[in-house]
């Protein structure tokens, strides 16, 4: 939604109901990428859990410079070839450039927190694997789920490594906040942050977690002799992908990667032109 669009709602719709709160459901900057902005225009509180919020500062405050070589050689050790590389140096930290001030401000989102917005009671519910610490609200009473991005109807949710933390494991809670979600099915009412509101959670959620289950077994199955994830990644994206999606599809590769790892079923050594190479520890 653009600046133009939200200064008519301001202007046209909030006189006399004022906005009071704004809830970032997680620090992506298509989620909070105005909260600054608007902040400064309506004086509302700002709502995050501690590491959205803490992660949308530290994504914002970044010191250029110094991302920019831990980020060339986590996609060394990724395999990526020089000409993708160099594009993320022409990229920069294009957080700071997708978004407004995040603010320094902020209230905390946490297990005990309850929000009633529109006559209706609102409980977080949290989970890992798309961003560190995202929120979706969940109303019990009229049974309907603000699912933000880990509950989308159609296409998954992006489960990605990034150099910031090069070892982590987002696939794992992701995985666990699928098999974790204990809300009525049927007739829940889903409406994600992007699409259209749906119905069937449980069928989506096996969907979500076969889905991961294939990629796995495709990465499983790359790794016969060792490879690097960039080879990896041409086994699991097939398509031509520029720049920018190829810091997804290389994220999303090493996500995989690194769940193997924590489960022992691939190993990880150096190879002399410091790139990490897998290969699987026993056929499957």
């Amino acid at each position: 939604m653009s600046i133009e669009t939200w200064e008519i709602i301001l202007k046209e719709y909030t006189t006399k109901r004022p906005i009071k709160k704004i809830i970032g459901t997680h620090f992506h900057p298509d989620h909070v990428g105005l909260a600054g902005w608007l902040i400064e225009r309506t004086d509302a509180e700002f709502w995050m859990s501690q590491i959205e919020w803490l992660s949308a500062r530290q994504a914002y405050l970044d010191a250029e410079e110094i991302s920019l070589v831990k980020m060339r050689k986590f996609y060394d050790l990724a395999g990526l070839g020089a000409d993708e590389k160099n594009l993320y140096h022409e990229i920069g930290n294009d957080y700071r450039d997708m978004v407004s001030p995040v603010p320094s401000v902020y209230n905390r989102i946490d297990k005990e927190t309850v929000f009633i917005v529109g006559g209706r009671t609102w409980r977080p519910i949290f989970g890992s694997g798309h961003s560190p610490d995202h929120v979706t609200l969940y109303n019990e009473k009229d049974q309907i789920l603000l699912g933000g991005d880990m509950l989308l109807p159609r296409i998954t949710p992006i489960i990605a490594v990034w150099w910031q933390e090069p070892d982590g494991n987002p696939l794992d809670g992701f995985l666990k906040f699928l098999h974790g979600l204990n809300i009525p099915s049927k007739e829940t009412i889903i409406l994600p942050a992007h699409d259209r509101p749906y119905k069937g959670l449980s069928t989506r959620i096996t969907d979500l977690i076969q889905h991961h289950q294939n990629r796995l077994e495709i990465t499983f199955n790359a790794c016969n002799e060792p490879v690097t994830a960039s080879s990896i990644m041409k086994k699991l994206f097939k398509r031509d992908l520029d720049a920018f999606q190829i810091r997804f599809a290389i994220g999303e590769t090493i996500a995989h990667i690194n769940y193997l790892l924590r489960k022992g079923e691939v190993t990880r050594d150096l190879s002399p032109d410091k790139q990490y190479l897998y290969q699987s520890t026993a056929p499957k």
